[in-house]
């Protein structure tokens, strides 16, 4: 499931990337313009669906595993030379 949403997620980015690109051209029409707008924002929401997906895995995670010895962090001891 992570690995499917990492390339969801890198495919989502790169189509992002070219939307932009493309958006440059001076070819394009108005309405070819607002369309890809249009398309943007949706992969835009999209994309940001799956990365709180990717998140909310990541926090069940890191609240799952069990807290021990070689995991928990050691206390800082200092000893002052007066």
């Amino acid at each position: 499931m992570a690995d499917t949403l990492e390339r969801d997620v890198q495919a989502l980015k790169e189509w992002l990337r070219q939307a932009w690109n493309y958006l440059g051209h001076a070819s394009l029409t108005r309405f070819e313009r607002q369309e890809i707008r249009n398309q943007i924002k949706q992969t835009d929401a999209e994309l940001r669906k799956c990365l709180q997906k990717i998140a909310a895995q990541n926090q069940a995670r890191r609240t799952s595993q069990p807290v021990s010895a070689h995991t928990a962090p050691r206390p800082d001891f200092r000893i002052f030379n007066i």
